[in-house]
């Protein structure tokens, strides 16, 4: 219905949305969407922005925060919150004419009715959280519909599973699997993919950066937490503060359209994740029956694939709608993901049932102790990460986690699939918290994750990998996380000050490792062209940072890139298990590491005007009118400081708002954490994007000077610090 051509008041009409996002969408639900009152909720909770924007709300009950929480959540990103859950529905063919594939994979998995379901498989309590936060975007919306867009339409509370389960069937389904069964079983050369995909991982990552400090490892005798993400800028973090009175105070970040905050701290602890790498799916193989077409033989019987023909409506340029057709074929272990002329490929996930996810992050941060907070974790709701935890009371922990399935182990390998002619490898349990790696109050006094395996927690309490499953997450230490290690091992006790300035460190480790092998074959040359001795010039004089005045990291990033991917095998001494923070390091093949940076010279000088140009001068955070020298490189180069920028049509590398046509770019540093557990409680932050996608805010570019300075703003958290600091207050 289009609520606009009655000619409502707008109050009214606000009235309206709002409740109809309370209609129960399953009947388990009714009960507690009963007791939701959108007008009340209102009057109940007040939004108080400070200088920053940063929304304090304070709410007399959780239902009423959360659903100011969702309003100031639409306030800042309506548009983007809307199309998330558009994407979650499979509707953006529709509505947008684009996305065509993703919104066939959504109707393949059912996202919808699967989310509808998984809505009623929520504790009471926490359906009317996510209830009332989609009511509080709802309220939002209606408030502002003459100035939004019309294919906006009324959200129900399940679109919050389905936005979040349509992120792991993207994953789940990544091509990538689907060639690595093709060059597995069908023979077929894919050197060139490969080589592409790696070459990708080299120039971003995904990830984020963690650490927390021991009392006796801080000059305040209190435990320090550090944490931040790096993401896609556009992937839209959001800062916020929440209390209710008795209930929870509790101030963090979370990505746009989560409707809870997912790092963050409270007066007595808190938390920040970086992504670890739990296996939480399998592809099981299954051997097709040559006797009878679309049959699989499972324990001795022919069973069919079923199937089913789901469609896409995909608006065409002229307005009509096309309706797209395909036909899947699913198997009792799984969807068929991928199929040959002897197997079918079924791929199962706990990740496409972890209903409770959002609601793990809520319970969290509700606790007030580690007692609490480990027997929150022990429910096993959320179902990736590694947690980096510190305590008031001093406490530092670093724990894997994951909802992994407990496999047999007998050899095999669970890495791309596992034979399933019998139900020998279907997995029927899941691993408790106790399984998983844990370092607790360590005598080295620190813990860091930057994404690396758990058993380099620390260099000085090492994790045994041995003491855990085999398909338990393992691998190298790579050269980020090194930096990390690097830099703890380089004072014996830390300020608060100390650990933020860390995080602005712009050091590159891979030059520390391959410069003086550089160097020393350059040196090596029988004759030396000018390119070259310019070249030698630069380098050595160069700090081996990113600063935004350094001259000489934009050369050395040409010479890395084209000679990495000119060579097998670039580094002389590759990782070493048992030298794990000190390679790789030097230059396997020194003939071609200087022709690449002769190169390389040549190369920068005509792109940039000089091969001395500074890496601020190509490198820049531009917000509509604010341009300014940015710092910082992708982390696969050892960098602790961490960005990645676009390409702009005027040769320059940007991370930013760089129009109004373009969503944000950017990667990395987007949204950082700091906390020293005193008392009370001291923390500073910076969301280097801003708290808005508004432009006409000044909100949306008010906090990227002090990121590009290394500054933070102080987290307001006590009631005299955000009225100190009062930019408004109001109810929904």
């Amino acid at each position: 219905m289009n609520y606009k051509s009655l000619r409502l008041p707008a109050a009214l009409i606000s009235t309206v949305l709002a409740l109809h996002a309370f209609i129960p969408s399953t009947p388990e639900a009714a009960v507690e969407q009963a007791f939701l009152d959108p007008v009340k909720l209102a009057a109940d909770v007040e939004i108080r922005r400070d200088n920053y924007g940063v929304p304090h709300i304070l709410g007399k009950t959780e239902e009423s925060a959360a659903f100011g929480f969702g309003y100031a959540q639409a306030e800042d990103h309506a548009l983007e919150i809307a199309r998330r859950f558009i994407g979650g529905r499979g509707e953006n063919a529709r509505i947008f004419g684009t996305s065509v594939e993703s919104d066939l994979l959504i109707k393949r998995f059912d996202n919808v009715e699967a989310s509808k379901a998984g809505f009623a498989e929520l504790s009471p309590g926490f359906r009317r959280i996510v209830a009332a936060y989609v009511a509080g975007v709802n309220h939002y919306i209606a408030k502002k519909r003459a100035e939004l867009p019309s294919w906006i339409p009324v959200f129900e509370p399940w679109d919050v599973l389905a936005n979040s389960r349509a992120g792991n069937l993207r994953s789940l389904t990544d091509q990538g699997t689907v060639r690595a069964l093709q060059r597995k079983y069908e023979a077929q050369s894919q050197q060139t993919a490969l080589v592409a995909e790696e070459s990708e991982l080299w120039e971003s990552e995904s990830g984020s950066n963690a650490l927390a400090l021991a009392p006796s490892r801080t000059l305040s005798g209190k435990a320090i937490l550090l944490g931040n993400p790096h993401l896609n800028w556009s992937s839209l973090y959001w800062e916020a503060h929440v209390t209710v009175p008795g209930v929870m105070d509790f101030f963090g970040s979370t990505l746009v359209g989560i409707p809870v905050l997912r790092a963050g701290f409270n007066e007595h602890l808190g938390w920040v994740t970086t992504n670890n790498r739990p296996d939480l799916a399998d592809i099981y193989s299954l051997k097709l029956d040559p006797k009878k077409a679309d049959h699989y033989v499972f324990e001795g019987r022919s069973l069919p694939l079923t199937s089913r023909e789901v469609e896409v409506e995909v608006r065409q340029a002229d307005g009509s709608i096309k309706t797209e057709r395909r036909v899947y074929h699913y198997s009792h272990l799984g969807a068929i993901i991928h199929r040959n002329t002897a197997q079918a490929f079924a791929v199962r996930s706990t990740m496409l049932d972890a209903w409770r996810y959002f609601e793990g992050f809520y319970r969290l941060s509700r606790t007030r102790n580690l007692r609490e907070w480990l027997s929150v974790m022990r429910m096993n709701l959320v179902p990736t990460s590694n947690f980096t935890y510190a305590d008031a009371a001093g406490n530092i922990l670093y724990q894997w986690n994951g909802r992994v399935p407990r496999r047999i182990e007998d050899g095999a390998n669970y890495e791309l699939d596992v034979p399933a002619e019998t139900g020998r490898y279907v997995w029927k349990r899941l691993h408790a918290l106790e399984d998983f790696p844990r370092l607790l109050n360590p005598r080295g006094g620190y813990i860091q994750n930057c994404n690396n395996p758990p058993q380099f927690t620390s260099l000085i309490d090492v994790l045994d990998p041995r003491r855990y499953p085999g398909y338990f997450e393992r691998g190298e230490l790579g050269l980020r996380p090194q930096m990390a290690l690097e830099m703890l091992a380089g004072a014996q006790k830390f300020s608060l000050e100390d650990v933020l300035q860390m995080k602005y460190n712009t050091k590159m480790l891979l030059a520390d490792r391959v410069k003086p092998d550089l160097v020393r074959a350059i040196r090596a040359q029988p004759q030396m062209s000018e390119d070259l001795r310019k070249g030698l010039e630069i380098i050595e004089a160069w700090d081996n940072r990113t600063s935004a005045d350094s001259r000489g990291a934009v050369l050395f990033q040409r010479f890395w890139d084209q000679y990495r991917s000119a060579v097998q095998e670039p580094f002389a001494r590759p990782w070493n298990a048992n030298d794990p923070a000190r390679t790789p390091a030097g230059l396997y093949d020194g003939a071609k590491a200087v022709a690449h940076l002769e190169q390389a010279v040549r190369w920068t000088r005509q792109t940039y005007g000089s091969e001395a140009v500074a890496w601020g001068d190509v490198h820049r955070y531009r917000f509509k009118d604010v341009d300014l020298p940015a710092d910082g490189a992708a982390g696969t180069y050892g960098m602790f400081r961490v960005m990645g920028f676009s390409a702009r049509p005027d040769g320059k590398r940007a991370a930013g708002w760089v129009s109004d046509a373009e969503p944000l770019v950017g990667f990395g540093d987007g949204w950082v954490l700091a906390v020293e557990f005193s008392r009370p409680v001291a923390a500073w932050s910076i969301l280097a994007y801003g708290q808005t996608t508004d432009s006409t805010s000044p909100h949306s570019r008010d906090q990227i000077g002090l990121f590009a300075a290394h500054s933070y703003k102080k987290v307001l958290f006590r009631e005299a610090e955000i009225r100190a600091k009062l930019e408004r207050s109001y109810k929904p």
